[in-house]
């Protein structure tokens, strides 16, 4: 059992082995166990944040590293629609703080803003990331307005850096670049670098996000894992640059193999989420099926995702065997990632394919 204070500033939930704060105006979030100094290995009460696919195929990006293969022939375009998504929203836990909201295009899904509203107005905060190509003036205004956080995707250097300028000159201050890291494009990162520093347009950027190259979708023959050097040179770089960056969880391993004999290791370890999926988020694709991870969808052991629909309360989904058995392999091994092997060397592919035939 625990218990929940949710004000239009906090949400605060209280419970013997499980508690945390979040402040829905600023971002600050914060975890812990049975005292502060806990670290708890996964929510009881459900995912604290969702990542929803909304829209998937047409797209104006056509990203060469899509892995959800938008914008190309090989995926259907479909949308959730308001009324599914309010459904959707029905069912999850009150524990709920945050939805990353994944879109194709800005204006592709037509209940998109709709959708942001109904989550602010149930108390959850809406964030999302965009390629910025059809990003005006409505669409960023009524961003500033309704979301917490946005991520914008380096497609076109000129649309993006506008994009960010659009959406902090509207008053946003979690506005981050999203930049997807492979050993091919170290260059091209260390030179965004320089763009931060000097350009204009990103003056009230918060950071850069690096994204961990996966081999999935479109760009499995294109790319490959960044090296441990060549992501410690970016870190150094951004470091040396005084600019603010950020990862992903799957980027987490290869950063604490970077800061083993960094004398302030213990202070950078509080910054650094591991791999959460099933543990404190969820995924949901347009169908409204889960999947452990977004990169999971259609792999071994995640072939078929869980209907949130045939569930009225997501806690049930959550406890299900398949989820139970998904949590200890990813604790087993540490929080790195069981699917993919990654540029910290780790293994991956520990996910058992019988698995598949679990009971949902």
């Amino acid at each position: 059992m625990y218990k929940l204070m949710d004000s239009a500033i906090l949400k605060v939930l209280h419970s013997p082995d499980y508690n945390f704060i979040f402040n829905k105006q600023s971002g600050f979030f914060a975890r812990w166990g049975a005292t502060q100094d806990d670290d708890p290995d996964w929510s009881p009460f459900g995912p604290e944040i969702l990542d929803l696919e909304i829209s998937t195929g047409e797209c104006l990006g056509r990203c060469r590293f899509c892995y959800k293969v938008n914008g190309t022939l090989r995926s259907e375009t479909r949308h959730m629609t308001i009324g599914s998504f309010e459904d959707l929203l029905r069912r999850m836990p009150p524990t709920l703080t945050q939805i990353a909201f994944g879109i194709t295009d800005v204006y592709g899904n037509p209940d998109f803003f709709a959708m942001m509203r109904h989550a602010r107005d149930k108390g959850i905060i809406p964030n999302y990331t965009t390629h910025g190509l059809d990003m005006d003036e409505w669409a960023a205004n009524e961003t500033a307005e309704v979301c917490g956080a946005v991520a914008v995707s380096v497609v076109n250097k000129e649309k993006t850096y506008n994009t960010i300028q659009q959406l902090t000159d509207n008053g946003m201050t979690q506005v981050n670049i999203h930049f997807m890291l492979s050993a091919e494009r170290v260059f091209s990162a260390l030179a965004l670098v320089d763009d931060i520093k000097n350009d204009y347009r990103l003056a009230k950027l918060n950071a850069v996000v690096f994204l961990q190259y996966k081999p999935k979708g479109n760009n499995t023959h294109l790319f490959n894992p960044p090296s441990l050097r060549e992501f410690q040179t970016l870190v150094d770089y951004c470091d040396s640059n005084g600019v603010r960056y950020g990862f992903d969880s799957c980027t987490a391993p290869m950063y604490m193999r970077i800061i083993e004999d960094h004398p302030r290791r213990a202070e950078l370890e509080q910054c650094v989420e591991p791999c959460e999926s099933g543990l404190f988020s969820s995924y949901v694709n347009v169908n409204g099926d889960f999947f452990a991870c977004s990169f999971c969808e259609g792999e071994d052991g995640w072939t078929e995702g869980i209907s949130v629909f045939e569930y009225d309360n997501f806690v049930d989904l959550w406890r299900l065997p398949k989820l139970d058995k998904w949590r200890e392999t990813l604790l087993t091994n540490q929080r790195a990632c069981p699917m993919y092997q990654l540029g910290d060397g780790s293994s991956g592919k520990l996910y058992s394919t019988s698995l598949s035939s679990d009971v949902k």
